[in-house]
């Protein structure tokens, strides 16, 4: 029964709830019987353990499964009709101890989406990249696949050469530190953070040495350097040299199975466009996001915020981890990092909640068909069992979040379709 409801601001609500001593009483009957069922008792049979005697010896654990099934039902049938989009769980403030043949009044606070007006959203403008895709840039697409594709001969006739490859040992030292040797390797004329490196074995032959010194600064990013006048002894291993294919069709075929020159570059200049096509695409998406933003103001909820914070700091570690790095380790300030996510999070929460409701005016709705078609893109893209995927989300909650992703990019469609494209 509802006792109270006070709107705290407009995604905060609090809500006090009694809840009946027939319903408690109903409840407890329920979960009484069901340990009865369950309970293993010394001196009683599986089952057969008497009402009272479970009421005594598990009245803790009656009391919390009582709790656990009344507060969330009473709390949902309380606010009935109040037309509001829960969001988050409820922060419970208050509750009456339970005793036995007494209602048991309830506190809780809660967050719902916001409501607001919906601003125009059709014939946006937004500025439209011009895509172009010239010989050039299919031209240094091939020398990539040159690089790849090149060999490297020793060198053992001349010296070391612009863009020779330099196979080296070098040893370090200096006063208070201690003489280490490491081998390495750099290509000649590279930029690099010691250029000495290169002037001194420059027109040198496989086997000569050099030696230079270096005054390193306070910030040098090795730290027994920094501050200190450090020697280099260096030898050149080897010298090799890079040999890039020509391109000819063989090369063509070698590499991508194009039949010919004309072919590959033509593979090549429709990939460019393709990608050039995709990233213009997402230019003029956060154009339109920028755009609804500023037209609409409103509070967020903070739950739905820290839920965007914390995908961010997932795929931050993911991506940190995919780089080799242990993040159990790594001196990372988490609290600083999650403060820096929250601007961005805020954004694309606005972001949802305005394409949600543009989604809602323009009848646009996702069928699950079309919901598994998703799931098993996705599915076959990581080489997954598309009924295992489709299982787990519907358990986790995951195949409705993804009905709604689906929903809002579709609006977000409707809106670019809609948009005033201006020449860029």
């Amino acid at each position: 029964m509802l006792l109270n409801y006070e709107d705290v601001s407009t995604v905060k609500k609090t809500v006090e709830v009694e809840i009946p001593a027939d319903l408690i009483a109903a409840e407890t009957k329920r979960v009484v019987a069901s340990f009865s069922r369950q309970a293993k008792v010394p001196g009683f049979r599986p089952g057969k353990v008497p009402g009272g005697v479970v009421r005594s010896r598990f009245a803790k654990e009656i009391q919390e499964e009582v709790r656990e099934h009344l507060l969330p039902q009473t709390f949902y049938e309380a606010l009935a009709g109040k037309e509001l989009e829960i969001v988050g769980e409820p922060h419970l403030q208050h509750i009456d101890p339970f005793i036995e043949g007494a209602p048991v009044k309830y506190k809780a606070e809660f967050e719902v989406k916001p409501r607001f007006e919906l601003g125009e959203y059709r014939g946006l403008a937004i500025d439209d990249p011009k895509i172009e895709v010239a010989e050039e840039d299919v031209d240094k697409m091939i020398d990539r696949l040159r690089e790849q594709a090149s060999a490297y001969r020793p060198e053992t006739e001349r010296g070391l050469d612009e863009g020779d490859f330099a196979m080296i040992e070098m040893t370090t030292s200096g006063d208070d530190v201690e003489a280490d040797t490491r081998g390495g390797h750099f290509r000649v004329g590279e930029e690099t953070p010691m250029p000495e490196l290169h002037d001194a074995l420059r027109g040198k032959k496989a086997g000569e040495t050099a030696s230079f010194e270096k005054t390193y600064g306070e910030d040098a990013q090795n730290e027994r350097f920094r501050g200190k006048n450090i020697r280099h002894d260096v030898t050149l291993k080897e010298i090799r040299v890079q040999e890039k294919p020509e391109v000819t069709d063989e090369f063509a075929q070698s590499t991508g199975g194009w039949e010919s020159v004309a072919l590959m570059r033509e593979a090549i200049a429709a990939d460019i466009r393709k990608h050039r096509e995709l990233e213009a695409r997402r230019l003029k998406q956060n154009q339109i996001g920028e755009l609804l933003l500023a037209a609409h103001e409103m509070e967020v909820p903070e739950s739905l915020v820290e839920e965007e914070v914390g995908k961010s700091l997932q795929n931050y570690a993911r991506f940190l981890v995919s780089q080799g790095i242990d993040i159990d380790k790594a001196q990372i300030d988490w609290p600083k990092m999650r403060d820096g996510f929250v601007p961005e999070a805020e954004k694309r929460v606005k972001r949802s909640l305005i394409l949600e409701q543009i989604a809602r005016k323009e009848s646009i709705t996702v069928s699950d068909v079309e919901v598994d078609a998703e799931i098993r893109r996705a599915a076959k893209e990581a080489d997954r069992d598309f009924a295992e995927v489709k299982h787990r989300l519907k358990n986790d909650g995951g195949y409705e979040h993804l009905r709604e992703s689906l929903t809002r990019d579709r609006a977000l469609d409707l809106v670019l379709r809609e948009a005033t494209l201006r020449s860029a």
